[in-house]
């Protein structure tokens, strides 16, 4: 003898589920990307770039003017991450401005000017302590004769010795 077969209602049957999980969760991570790209500021690209591709030359200028006159630093990061000893191997170079550039997010972007307490040693502090990671220092004169840029990692060094 067979028993009638009962019929569940199709929210009881586990692989209705199993199949329905799949969209549901492509619509929400769709969703949920649409709001980063509504809301996430794009830092990468540049609205400038043809000016900035024109600055390469005159940077690279720069560079070797300092090399030129034989400018070389060494920027060491205090243990608060935010004070900022610059010495030099030159005396007397006039205000010095520092410029600390990351790569890809440049909210995080610092310039400050350096006084000169002895002579040949910078100082200055950071106005937000700086983050562990790749950065480009750029150390320049006021009136911009020379320059010397290099990148920093700071995870790893707690110094860096610039050209």
């Amino acid at each position: 003898m067979s028993t009638p077969h009962e019929e569940k209602p199709w929210y009881k049957h586990p692989h209705v589920w199993l199949l329905i999980t799949f969209p549901v969760l492509a619509i929400l991570g769709g969703m949920h990307m649409l709001y980063l790209a509504a809301t996430s500021k794009d830092s990468l690209v540049s609205d400038n770039y043809y000016k900035e591709g024109n600055n390469i030359n005159q940077r690279l200028q720069l560079e070797k003017a300092a090399l030129a006159k034989g400018i070389t630093a060494q920027v060491i990061l205090g243990d608060n991450q935010q004070s900022i000893r610059i010495l030099f191997n030159k005396k007397e170079l006039g205000p010095i401005k520092l410029k600390i550039v990351h790569p890809t997010m440049n909210g995080l972007d610092q310039e400050i000017t350096l006084s000169n307490p002895t002579a040949g040693m910078y100082t200055g502090s950071l106005k937000q302590p700086l983050q562990a990671g790749n950065w480009h220092v750029e150390l320049s004169d006021d009136i911009k004769t020379w320059s010397l840029r290099k990148t920093w990692a700071t995870q790893r060094d707690e110094s860096v010795a610039l050209p």
